[in-house]
C-alpha cells in the first residue's frame, strides 16, 4: 500500500505529484501541506497536525471534501510531518512518498529529511521527492535500488555518524564495502553508469539522493 503525505514546504510541484498519487491508498496532508495538496488536485484523506496553518476558509475547502481532522496541540514535540509519518506507518503503509519537504526555511528542510531515520520508519520505504529528485535514506544491512538513465546524479551522504560497508553497483565510481565518514563530502556527485545502481550498506545511515544529470542545482 502507498501512502502520499504531502507537507507545506516551498519545492517544487506540478504534474508529477498527480504521477505519484495515481497509485495511492491514502493521501496525507500534514497542517498546511493539505492546502498545497487540494490545489495540486490531491484532495487528502487525511488532515493533521496542529492545523496553526490553515485559515477557517481552508479549512472550509477541505472539508468540502470529507477529510479526517487529526488535531494535536500546538505545544507538541514533534512537526507536523513528523505526526503524519508516524501516522501512515502505524497504519501498516511500508511505500510512502513525501512531497513539499523541501525549499524553505534550512532547518525545516534538514529536519524533514532527517526524519527518514525515525525508528518507526524502519522497514517502511520513504521517499522525499522534489520534482526529479528523491532522497531516501538506507540503514545498516539494506540497500536500494535505482532506476534513471546513465549520467544522473547520485550522492551517498552519512548521517549521525559513519557509513561502514558501502557497496555499490551500477555507478561510475564504485565502492567495495567502503566507509563514508560523516561530515566528508567524498559521496557527492556520482553518476549512473546504466539504467539501474544499487547501494548497499553494512553499518550506519545512509542518505542517497538521485537527481538528473541535466539538474541545475549543483552543491559543488
Amino acid at each position: 500500500m502507498r501512502a502520499i503525505v504531502v507537507a507545506g514546504g516551498s519545492s517544487s510541484a506540478g504534474d508529477n505529484w498527480r504521477q505519484w498519487a495515481a497509485a495511492a491508498d491514502l493521501i496525507v496532508g500534514a497542517d498546511g501541506g493539505a492546502v498545497r495538496a487540494l490545489a495540486w488536485g490531491l484532495p487528502p484523506h487525511v488532515v493533521i497536525g496542529d492545523m496553526d496553518s490553515l485559515t477557517s476558509q481552508e479549512k472550509a475547502e477541505l472539508s468540502t471534501g470529507g477529510p479526517e481532522f487529526i488535531v494535536h496541540p500546538r505545544a507538541k514535540d514533534e512537526t507536523d510531518l513528523e505526526l503524519a509519518l508516524t501516522y501512515v506507518a502505524e497504519r501498516g503503509y511500508r511505500d510512502v512518498v513525501v512531497l513539499g519537504a523541501l525549499g524553505g526555511r534550512l532547518d525545516h528542510m534538514l529536519a524533514n529529511l532527517f526524519l527518514l531515520a525515525l525508528p518507526q520508519l524502519a522497514g517502511v520505504r520513504v521517499r522525499v521527492v522534489d520534482g526529479r529528485q528523491e532522497a531516501m535514506l538506507v540503514r545498516g544491512g539494506g540497500a536500494v535500488e535505482l532506476a534513471g538513465h546513465p549520467g544522473d546524479l547520485v550522492s551517498l551522504l552519512p548521517i549521525g555518524g559513519d557509513a561502514h560497508g558501502v557497496t555499490t553497483g551500477g555507478l561510475a565510481w564504485p565502492l567495495h564495502r567502503d566507509t563514508l565518514f560523516f561530515g566528508s563530502s567524498r559521496g557527492v556527485s556520482n553518476e549512473l553508469a546504466a539504467p539501474e545502481a544499487r547501494i548497499e550498506i553494512e553499518d550506519g545511515c545512509l542518505l542517497v539522493i538521485h537527481g538528473p544529470a541535466q539538474n541545475p542545482v549543483n552543491p559543488v
